[in-house]
């Protein structure tokens, strides 16, 4: 058995205050990446600069990065860099975090071009990352992943390169300003890690150790989605429990509704979260009774049908025409990695049974 997890994470509140000399310890000159709103918004901006100019530590912020950004999008960041830092520090959703991976790795690289980026022949270095999450569902303060919008594919991908932060630091309070529909987003994003990473053929005791405490608590969680009456105490159990996932596929990676949702996130511009939700129930179900029936008692449903129609009613119901199915089958049969993370057989008749199940088809 393997485990390797090299990020240092506090959770905690004034986590970034309390902190500023452990960003300090990572150089001289930050290159700050976020999205244009939320952070200034919920005060995670604010909180970094205040922790920088205390350690006389300069800075440059990047504040475009998109909702699933795309490899032009890290081009664009990394080109507006004046390629002086000596870390990076990544402050928002995923998409921001996930983005501040490949800057961290291309700025360390700058003889390299966009092609390194899915270029597995060689490890690369990258800079120091701190991660500072406002949402409650990727888990990517804490993972080595990166998932970029490949244009030309029409769809999302991992990068090949494991680019693990340093340093994770987590305001549970961060969440007081964020919209419902975000909250409800991500949280069902850390559900379909934590489902996806326990049934999966890459688990082990270790990594599942994460699934069980993040399961353990998902009825809590789920009343916490549904109740407008939030609290620092409901803020921490969220986030944590986005770690505890996070955590777990730092070493099995995500499996087959994660794969499945990428089509329809970059076609139909839904969330990840609940294009990543909307597949779970079938998921599920598929299982070995062994796996299915520890999940189902784990998170507190008495079947898939039965977290299908939860996460419905927190998120919505997808539809989609035959004609995408079709693409969307196709795509993941290609899908090899997917395909080998799931510990039962696939083939064309069970994905397309998945997608009648799970989507409404015109």
């Amino acid at each position: 058995m393997y485990y390797k997890l090299p990020t240092t994470l506090y959770c905690e509140k004034d986590c970034i205050s309390r902190h500023a000399s452990d960003i300090s310890s990572y150089g001289q000159y930050a290159y700050i990446i976020t999205g244009r709103h939320s952070a200034k918004t919920n005060g995670s901006l604010s909180d970094i600069l205040n922790a920088l100019k205390a350690h006389n530590i300069n800075y440059q912020i990047y504040d475009r990065i998109n909702e699933n950004p795309s490899i032009e999008n890290i081009m664009e960041a990394v080109s507006l860099s004046d390629k002086k830092c000596d870390f990076v520090i990544g402050i928002g959703g995923g998409s921001a975090l996930d983005a501040s991976k490949a800057i961290a790795m291309l700025l360390a690289n700058p003889d390299k071009d966009e092609n390194c980026l899915y270029d597995n022949s060689k490890k690369l270095p990258h800079l120091p990352i701190v991660t500072i999450p406002t949402t409650c569902g990727t888990g990517s303060e804490i993972t080595p992943y990166s998932i970029l919008t490949i244009h030309k594919e029409r769809t999302k991908r991992s990068l090949p390169h494991k680019i693990y932060p340093s340093l994770a630091l987590i305001e549970p309070m961060y969440l007081n300003s964020a919209p419902d529909t975000i909250i409800r987003n991500t949280a069902i994003d850390a559900l379909g890690h934590l489902i996806e990473s326990y049934i999966n053929t890459n688990a082990t005791l270790v990594s599942r150790m994460f699934c069980i405490q993040g399961l353990n608590g998902w009825q809590n969680i789920y009343r916490i989605l549904t109740d407008k009456t939030r609290n620092y105490e409901s803020y921490e159990k969220l986030m944590m429990t986005s770690a505890f996932a996070g955590m777990a596929i730092s070493h099995t990676g995500t499996c087959l509704p994660h794969g499945m949702s990428y089509s329809i996130t970059y076609e139909h511009n839904i969330p990840h979260g609940k294009a990543v939700g909307t597949f779970l129930g079938t998921f599920v179900d598929n299982a070995d009774s062994d796996m299915r029936d520890t999940v189902l008692s784990l998170c507190g449903f008495k079947d898939g049908h039965s977290i299908h129609k939860a996460i419905t009613e927190l998120c919505g119901t997808v539809t989609l025409t035959s004609k995408e199915v079709n693409t969307a089958v196709s795509g993941m049969l290609s899908n090899t990695k997917k395909l080998k993370s799931c510990p039962y057989s696939v083939d064309e008749k069970v994905l397309r049974e998945m997608y009648q199940r799970s989507v409404i088809i015109q």
